[in-house]
């Protein structure tokens, strides 16, 4: 095998994706145009959850109020009864809280209730969340003999308190979006190499199989590193997304993710005819990938079957990774087998697609 002609092919590939804007803009644009969206979602509306609430004359009820107004994503009124009631109806307001009068009869239950619009169940949730923290405090604080307040000082073991949703979804966005686009981007284009002829005259060169798979990846993966970068370095620097451990590693993992993309997405184009049939992959290979890698829901809380279909996916192997280092601030010494795993998937990928390309041209 000459590395030479290695290099050479990967050159050529270079060239010919400087040419191609749309092309560039997948790579650096869109992706950095999808982030954005998602920070904005989580971080950009200013809309709080609306929570009335109907006072019972008394210091218990005085403290509840109190309480849920230190809350910042929260909108606390007081209303009576009936003109709450009706808003909730109206969905002016997502919750009604009516805290009991006191004092109460002799043998009569201390009733607090809670009425929910119900329509929106993250808005339900924050509501719920908030008066479970809210009411217990307010109960002590209120009977307390001395008058002092229960003090919460809670403790990290990691992250911490100026940790947000963005902050802990951030690390599995940064492997889901980077594997999704360089798949895409180097099954379409492989395809179309091979639509285009530039795999029968490479066949028919002095170059073996070998070299060509390798050229072609050594190609794909110099864009898809640079996307990684683009992705790590956005999503800190714009984003202001909180981490603790090392960024060199966050890129590397990413790194090793994107190579296992690019030996995949030259493995699946050869069962491809039309750059269609490349997108019709995308359920069978991104979505369960997406769905069961933890982005959404912890792999440990999937059904145990699920579970042992998570552990063969490479990106339920990067998401803990990266995860582990941005959120746990975890280095290279932890996460051995993952690496190993990712390296794993990469020459995996890199074996089959040299497979898959003699048996096209035999």
């Amino acid at each position: 095998m000459s590395w030479q002609r290695v290099l050479a092919l990967m050159l050529r590939i270079v060239r010919q994706f400087r040419r191609d804007r749309r092309t560039l803009a997948l790579i650096l644009v869109v992706p950095v145009l999808v982030l954005s969206l998602i920070g904005y979602i989580y971080r950009g509306s200013g809309e709080s959850t609306r929570l009335a609430v109907v006072e019972g004359n008394s210091p218990l009820a005085r403290q509840v109020i109190a309480l849920l107004e230190q809350t910042s994503s929260l909108h606390v009124t007081v209303m009576e009864r009936e003109q709450a009631l009706q808003a909730v109806g109206r969905r002016e307001v997502d919750g009604v809280l009516v805290l009991p009068t006191l004092p109460v009869q002799p043998g009569t239950p201390l009733k607090v209730e809670l009425i929910l619009e119900g329509s929106q169940p993250s808005a339900a949730g924050a509501i719920i969340s908030a008066v479970s923290r809210a009411l217990p405090l307010a109960i002590i604080q209120t009977v307390s003999p001395d008058g002092q307040a229960l003090q919460i000082e809670p403790r990290f073991l990691h992250g911490g308190p100026q940790f947000d949703q963005l902050d802990y979804f951030a690390p599995t966005f940064i492997g889901f979006f980077a594997f999704f686009f360089v798949f895409l981007l180097t099954s379409v284009s492989f395809l179309r190499e091979r639509l285009q002829g530039s795999i029968e005259r490479l066949i028919v060169s002095p170059l073996d199989r070998k070299e060509i798979v390798l050229g072609y990846m050594l190609g794909f993966t110099l864009f898809a590193t640079v996307q990684s970068i683009v992705m790590v370095i956005f999503t800190v620097a714009v984003l202001r997304i909180h981490y603790v451990g090392e960024l060199w590693l966050v890129a590397f993992l990413t790194f090793l993710l994107t190579v296992g993309a690019v030996n995949l997405g030259i493995f699946l184009s050869a069962f491809a005819r039309t750059e269609l049939q490349v997108v019709q992959f995308i359920p069978i290979v991104i979505t369960p990938q997406g769905l069961l890698s933890g982005i959404i829901w912890p792999v440990d809380s999937l059904p145990r079957p699920l579970q042992w279909l998570a552990q063969a996916l490479p990106l339920t192997w990067a998401n803990e990774a990266l995860r582990a280092v941005m959120i746990r601030g975890e280095g290279l010494d932890a996460l051995g087998l993952h690496l190993a795993v990712l390296v794993g998937f990469a020459v995996a990928m890199a074996a089959l697609a040299m497979v898959t390309l003699r048996r096209e041209v035999a």
